[in-house]
């Protein structure tokens, strides 16, 4: 009697473990994903360029304020971010306003707590340490070839250490009480789990910190020195946070722990502020791709279903990936690069990602918000967003407003105009 054993799936094996691989190197296999998926797309770019109908932003008799709308952010965002020159800051310094690339590395309170800027080390060469936003320490900027930079170059784009970095050195503050006087203590970064991203330790007075029962305190820098680096006094570093045991009845609050939150969302960042010295040596001018706002015509066109918000790109050169798709102005979306100069495009209202956001609500005296937000859901050019951001009720209060991008990576920058 013969013995027939079953013969071993090599193929449905090999088919598997190829499939588990492609998950799990993304990267590794990405070019030969937008080769394949440009190649797909092949059939209906033929047929979008003999019979298909362009995709319009808007409506052409809407883009007249839009050149007017964007200058008047980055009006809006200089001025309240340099609100700190000759208040906390010398008002003879040289004030740079950086776009934020990127923000990585989970600090205090789970937030990430590492910035990288659209300026390179030589071109920040000579600033101060101190990265501020407006009238708020925001975190210290790192010097090339020392410590966490050391792999670093002058040509790399700059990174930024928040408060609440592992890295960040502990601040000397103060919140002022009813009374009109002063607790004094230590700032520092809280641990990944915490309630918030900053930690007080080593009050001057503990008996009287025990006895905190009132959040949203502001805490502002006492001055002193850290390395060669001096800290001036007046910098906002955020609002208090109580943690401790709720009030019984009839009871009082047992406070154990104060923790500061921030002024700002660290993912919802697009601009912060370096300061050079006057006398400060300067280093030639460098060149450099971080900022380059190199365009390249493309047309969009309608997909099946592009009722949902997705578009074929056909343009004359590669398509970066999550490069903004802009027509005079108005932000349609992003592209994901295909092979070919292809990409398949989605519409904002359609996408699912978090987004940077700068809202400019309506009148000339209001700051510009940095918000992070996600659409919902959408109904046809109308979307839902979900929203957060550092005082949610201040924003609720604002009314009207115009929504622009903020800094979205490399190639989609802040400042387009999306609503």
């Amino acid at each position: 009697m013969a013995n027939n054993r079953a013969a071993f799936p090599v193929g449905l094996y090999a088919m598997l473990l190829f499939a588990l691989a492609w998950l799990t190197l993304p990267t590794l296999f990405a070019p030969l994903e937008r080769w394949l998926v440009g190649s797909a797309c092949a059939v209906p770019r033929i047929a979008a360029a003999w019979f298909g109908q362009p995709v319009l932003a808007a409506d052409r008799l809407a883009l007249g304020r839009i050149e007017a709308l964007g200058e008047e952010l980055q009006d809006r965002v200089e001025r309240h971010d340099f609100a700190g020159a000759g208040i906390s800051m010398p008002v003879d310094d040289e004030r740079i306003l950086c776009g934020v690339l990127a923000v990585s590395r989970r600090g205090g309170g789970g937030q990430p707590s590492e910035l990288l800027l659209d300026h390179s080390y030589a071109e920040l060469w000579g600033c101060r340490a101190l990265v501020t936003k407006g009238r708020a320490l925001l975190g210290f900027l790192l010097e090339p070839g020392k410590g966490r930079a050391r792999d670093d170059r002058p040509e790399d784009p700059a990174r930024v250490i928040l408060l609440h970095h592992r890295d960040a050195p502990r601040l000397y503050a103060a919140l002022e009480l009813d009374d009109g006087s002063r607790l004094r203590f230590v700032v520092r970064a809280a641990q990944s789990v915490d309630p918030a991203p900053l930690r007080v330790d080593l009050w001057d007075d503990p008996y009287r910190a025990s006895q905190l029962d009132r959040p949203g305190q502001a805490v502002y820098t006492l001055p002193v020195q850290i390395g060669r680096q001096q800290v001036p006094g007046g910098l906002l570093l955020g609002r208090t946070r109580i943690w401790g045991y709720e009030r019984p009845a009839g009871g009082e609050t047992l406070t154990i722990g104060v923790f500061v939150t921030p002024p700002f969302e660290p993912r919802a960042l697009s601009h912060v502020v370096l300061w050079r010295a006057a006398a400060a040596f300067r280093a030639p001018p460098v060149r450099t791709s971080l900022r380059a706002r190199r365009r390249a015509a493309a047309v969009v066109y309608d997909l099946p279903g592009a009722n949902r918000g997705r578009h074929l790109l056909v343009a004359d050169t590669v398509v970066p990936e999550g490069a903004a798709v802009v027509q005079d102005g108005l932000f349609l979306g992003t592209a994901r690069g295909l092979c070919f100069g292809a990409g398949l495009v989605t519409a904002f209202v359609a996408s699912r990602q978090p987004w940077s956001l700068l809202f400019l609500p309506d009148g000339d005296q209001q700051s510009p918000l940095e918000l992070r937000g996600r659409i919902e859901r959408s109904d046809g050019d109308v979307g839902w967003l979900r929203w957060r951001g550092p005082d949610r009720d201040q924003v609720l209060r604002l009314g009207a407003g115009y929504l622009f991008t903020g800094s979205n990576g490399r190639f989609c920058p802040a400042g387009l105009w999306i609503g």
